[in-house]
């Protein structure tokens, strides 16, 4: 065998020593990025392993978040867990699987949480997560800008959100998806909303939508209702016509109603008057 040859093997030899080589302790989370709501509960879900040749002495829990701060240490052979005193009310500690929980969670609680689990031969194993608050949509708002420079016919819609994490922004028209054209411009990662000469076929009502993993809010503006755009106004005459029917119809049935009461009451008294018998003494005056 040549020189080519061993080394070939003695390369492969080492790679199926370390695939099948069983650490004796190790650690993992279940995520590497977590988000909090704000006075919400949040779970760091881990998981050790010990092999029976090594036993474990205890599991430690950490924050960094502008220095490290410990969390929790908990001891194997007294099964306690000792946790610091600003977490002592709000975490809850799962000792066989060394999951956290954490309670009220705020933007103060942000930072790279981490587990240590070690051995009493003194082997240690680490597992690390990124922690960060986020917010869900609040306040979403429409504003409508004419462009002072031109005249009104050029119109900007701008969206924005008061608070919320990662806001992704669309529109919709009459309740159907907005779509870039010559006329309009969707700018600013879909916040703006540009229009060009306004005509009457963009009358309608806009609705800006914002969401983000947690939760969406939308808000509208309505062209129809806006004193800004005459092109928009339905015809005057065409809702004075509609207002005034019902008076004309109610007029015109009570004038047919009182010719008929006046018809069947001159009906009434000349039969009346051919039925009552002629007066005897008016008869002898004569």
């Amino acid at each position: 065998m040549d020189i080519k040859g061993a080394r070939t093997i003695g390369i492969i030899n080492m790679v199926l020593l370390m695939t099948t080589t069983v650490f004796p302790l190790s650690v993992n989370l279940k995520e590497d990025v977590i988000y909090g709501i704000s006075g919400e509960a949040i779970f760091l879900e881990a998981s050790y392993h010990v092999e029976p040749s090594s036993r474990l002495h205890s599991i430690i829990w950490k924050v960094d978040n502008a220095g490290a701060t410990r969390i929790l240490q908990y001891i194997v052979s007294k099964n306690t867990t000792l946790p610091s005193s600003p977490y002592r009310n709000r975490i809850q500690f799962d000792s066989e699987t060394g999951t956290l929980r954490l309670s009220n969670f705020s933007q103060l609680d942000q930072g790279t949480y981490q587990i240590t689990v070690t051995a009493e031969d003194g082997a240690e194993d680490k597992a690390s997560a990124l922690v960060t608050l986020y917010e869900p949509i609040v306040g979403v708002m429409v504003t409508m800008m004419p462009n002072d420079t031109t005249s009104v016919w050029n119109v900007t819609l701008s969206c924005s959100a008061e608070r919320g994490t990662q806001p992704e922004f669309s529109w919709t028209k009459d309740w159907k998806n907005v779509t870039e054209t010559e006329r309009l411009s969707i700018i600013n990662s879909g916040q703006t909303l540009v229009m060009h000469m306004v005509s009457a076929e963009d009358c309608g009502i806009y609705t800006c939508r914002v969401a983000n993993q947690l939760s969406n809010k939308t808000q509208s503006m309505n062209f129809l209702a806006s004193p800004s755009f005459p092109q928009c106004r339905r015809n005057p005459s065409s809702p004075k016509r509609n207002h005034y029917l019902p008076v004309v119809v109610l007029v015109a049935f009570g004038i047919a109603l009182a010719s008929l009461v006046i018809y069947f009451t001159k009906v009434s008294k000349l039969a009346l008057q051919r039925t009552r018998p002629k007066n005897p003494v008016s008869k002898e005056r004569e």
